[in-house]
C-alpha cells in the first residue's frame, strides 16, 4: 500500500470501517488521489474482489480501460468538491467477466478532524441495460407490428374504395343502358324520316346543307348510344391466347396517320421473351384505342408516344405503359377522370376510360394513370396490369 494510502487509511475510525464495509451498496472509499481505501461487502458481491487485493489501488485500475481517463477525471473533480454522477464504466471481476455499472463520486470531510475522502458509489446496471435492450426490441417490434396494421389498412381501404366504385359503375351502366335504348328507337325514326327528306331535295337546294348537318349529329347521336348500351352491356369475355404485341402493333397502325399529321414521335418499347396473354384480345383492343387516342389528342402541337410492355412470369403479370408528353392533367380532375360521364373534351361522353376501367375488372387487373401538368416528367402515363394466364378461380366460374 503507498504510504499516502497508508496514512489516510489510518485515519479512518474502526466503526467508520466497519459501517462501510457493511453498507449495502458497492461502494469504494478512496484518497483524493483516487487510492482505495476500503470497500463495501456488496462491492466484494459484486465484483469478486477481496480488500486484502484491492486496498491502495488506483480506482480506475478496477475498471476497464477505455473507461480509465473518465474515472480519474471524475476523481480529480470530486476531490475539488464537485458531486459527480452516472459516470458508465465495466468493473472487471476476479472471474474475467465485465459488468456494466454506474458510478458516482462525492466528497466526504469529516467533521472533527478534517480529513477528505473521495466516496464512490457503483451501481449495477445489468438490470437497467437489459430494460433498455427490452425497450428498444419492443419499440422496434411495435413499429413493425405499426407498419404492418398500416399496409393492411391501406389494402382494406382500396379494396373498399374499388367495391365502391365497382357498384357505382354498375349501377350507372344499367341506368345509361336502359335510356339508350328508350332513345334508339326514336333516334332511329328520326334518322330515316332525314334521310328521306335530304335524299328529296336537289344538290343545289338550300336546305340540304341543314338536312345534312342533321344526318351527321344523329350519327353523333347514335354512336354516343352505342356507346351507353356498350358500358352498360354485360361482357362475355372470348378468352384467347396470341401475342398481345400483334394487337399494340395494329392499333399503332392504325393511328399512324394521326400520328404523322401532329407530328407524334412513336416509340415502342417491347419486353423481350414471350409476349403470349390469354385475354379477350378484341376488348383490349377497345381499351389500347381509346388510351392511344387519349394521348394523341393531349399532343395536338406533337410530341412523344411511348409504348411499352414488361412480362413477369413469376407473377403471371403482363404490364403495358402508354405514356405522353402532353398536356397532363391537372390534379383537381385527376380524382374525377375515372368516374362515368366525366370528361374534359367539348365532345366527349366520359365513357371511353369508364369502358376501359371496366374491360380490366373482367380480367382481373388494373388500370391507372400518373400524370403532371409541368416539369421534366410533364404528360401522362396508364399503366395496365393483367394476368398473362387466364386465373384459376375465373375459370372454375366460367
Amino acid at each position: 500500500m503507498p504510504q499516502a494510502a497508508e496514512q489516510s487509511a489510518l485515519e479512518i475510525h474502526a466503526d467508520e470501517e466497519a459501517l462501510l464495509k457493511a453498507f449495502p451498496e458497492a461502494v469504494e472509499l478512496c484518497d483524493l488521489h483516487g487510492h482505495i481505501l476500503l470497500i463495501s461487502q456488496a462491492f466484494t458481491d459484486l465484483a469478486g474482489k477481496q480488500p486484502e487485493g484491492t486496498l491502495g489501488k488506483n480506482t480506475a485500475d478496477l475498471f476497464s480501460e477505455e473507461f480509465r481517463p473518465a474515472i480519474d477525471e471524475a476523481v480529480a473533480k470530486a476531490a475539488a468538491g464537485h458531486t459527480i454522477r452516472d459516470v458508465r464504466a465495466a468493473c472487471l471481476t476476479s472471474h474475467g467477466t465485465r459488468i456494466p455499472v454506474s458510478l458516482g463520486f462525492s466528497l466526504l470531510e469529516r467533521a472533527e478532524s478534517g480529513a477528505e475522502f473521495v466516496v464512490v458509489s457503483v451501481r449495477d446496471s445489468t438490470k437497467e441495460q437489459q430494460l433498455a435492450e427490452e425497450l428498444n426490441r419492443t419499440q422496434s417490434e411495435s413499429e413493425s407490428l405499426l407498419a404492418e396494421l398500416d399496409e393492411a389498412y391501406q389494402r382494406l381501404k382500396k379494396a373498399q374504395d374499388d367495391l365502391v366504385r365497382r357498384e357505382r359503375l354498375a349501377v350507372s351502366s344499367e341506368m345509361a343502358a336502359s335510356v339508350a335504348h328508350e332513345i334508339r328507337n326514336p333516334l332511329a325514326i328520326i334518322m330515316m324520316s332525314i334521310q328521306y327528306l335530304h335524299s328529296k331535295l336537289s344538290p343545289g337546294h338550300a336546305l340540304r346543307e341543314f338536312t345534312s348537318v342533321i344526318v351527321n349529329k344523329v350519327k353523333q347521336l347514335d354512336e354516343i348510344t352505342t356507346q351507353l348500351i356498350d358500358f352498360g352491356r354485360p361482357r362475355k369475355l372470348k378468352f384467347e391466347t396470341r401475342d398481345l404485341h400483334q394487337n399494340l402493333n395494329q392499333v399503332l397502325c392504325l393511328a399512324n396517320p394521326k400520328c404523322s399529321a401532329q407530328h407524334i414521335r412513336v416509340v415502342k418499347r417491347f419486353g423481350r421473351g414471350t409476349a403470349r396473354v390469354t385475354c379477350d384480345h378484341s376488348l383490349m383492343d377497345e381499351v389500347f384505342s381509346n388510351l392511344l387516342m387519349n394521348a394523341i389528342q393531349s399532343m395536338p402541337k406533337g410530341g412523344v408516344l411511348t409504348v411499352e410492355t414488361q412480362y413477369y412470369q413469376r407473377n403471371n403479370q403482363a404490364t403495358i405503359h402508354i405514356k405522353d408528353t402532353g398536356c397532363g392533367i391537372p390534379k383537381n380532375v385527376q380524382p374525377q377522370l375515372p368516374k362515368p360521364f366525366f370528361t374534359t373534351k367539348r365532345t366527349g361522353t366520359g365513357l371511353g376510360l369508364a369502358i376501359s376501367q371496366r374491360i380490366i375488372d373482367h380480367h382481373q387487373g388494373s388500370l391507372t394513370f400518373t400524370s403532371a401538368t409541368q416539369g421534366p416528367k410533364r404528360g401522362t402515363t396508364f399503366t395496365i396490369k393483367i394476368p398473362i394466364t387466364r386465373p384459376v378461380e375465373d375459370r372454375l366460374a366460367g
